[in-house]
């Protein structure tokens, strides 16, 4: 079965949308070990990853012409990364947070260099919306 980047990025905002569901409960985040100082702080992540797997999984939709939209999603996977393992490691927020940040890593990985391959574009046509645009 070949690997779709479309399926990829839909299911990846259906994640999205998930962990943004659990953030807005305090108990369910603190009972596998994520320590946010405040429920606030969770809801706000919520919000941004609701807003983010709207976008993504609008942008699966029809992935050659919004392939841009997916591209600038990994930067925000890389931040999300570079801010979740060492907080996670550490600092007071939990090791599982690392363990995000690890997802988040390898999966802005998959939809800058899987884009790439399947579109054929460069990383500069893609973060410029060039070749299909937003």
């Amino acid at each position: 079965m070949p690997f779709k980047m479309s399926a990829f990025v839909f299911w990846s905002g259906v994640y999205n949308a998930g962990l943004a569901l659990f953030l807005c409960f305090p108990g369910l985040y603190r009972a596998i070990g994520v320590n946010l100082c405040s429920p606030v702080w969770g809801w706000l992540i919520a919000g941004f990853l609701a807003y983010t797997s709207v976008v993504l999984i609008y942008a699966s939709r029809d992935l050659a012409s919004r392939a841009a939209l997916v591209y600038w999603e990994s930067l925000l996977r890389y931040v999300a990364a570079l801010v979740l393992i060492p907080a996670g490691l550490f600092g007071d927020i939990g090791l599982a947070a690392a363990l995000l940040g690890l997802g988040d890593l390898a999966i802005g990985l998959v939809y800058a260099f899987g884009l790439a391959k399947e579109f054929g574009r460069s990383h500069r046509a893609l973060l410029l919306g060039q070749d299909g645009g937003f």
